[in-house]
């Protein structure tokens, strides 16, 4: 891992819910990466805030193995750098959520 990477890792640790408020464009970046990274390797506990203001923690993941099998939509999904879509296993439904609202993110090494 480079400088830069350590230096914000180190960062989001020790930040408040908002960092993804306050970071540059290339720590979001890092953020959203590393995150989708974890989404596609295990299921994840995501914590946010809803747009009501309820807070919510749902188990997520974009591992390919639990993911339904892609099915055309009539309706295309537009892209939006801003939410992050993920599948709920337990409910076998498709979620998503903002980065700027998220809270927390758990997850098992192993």
């Amino acid at each position: 891992m480079d400088a830069d990477r350590q230096r914000t890792w180190a960062h989001i640790a020790d930040a408040p819910a908002s960092y993804y408020v306050t970071a540059s464009d290339s720590e979001r970046e890092i953020m959203r990466e590393w995150v989708t990274g974890l989404l596609r390797e295990r299921t994840v506990q995501i914590t946010f805030a809803k747009a009501d203001g309820e807070v919510r923690t749902m188990p997520c993941t974009l591992e390919e193995t639990q993911l339904p099998m892609l099915v055309e939509s009539r309706k295309p999904v537009k892209y939006n750098p801003d939410v992050c879509r993920v599948f709920d296993p337990e409910r076998q439904v498709w979620r998503s959520f903002r980065w700027d609202r998220l809270q927390r993110i758990e997850f098992r090494i192993g």
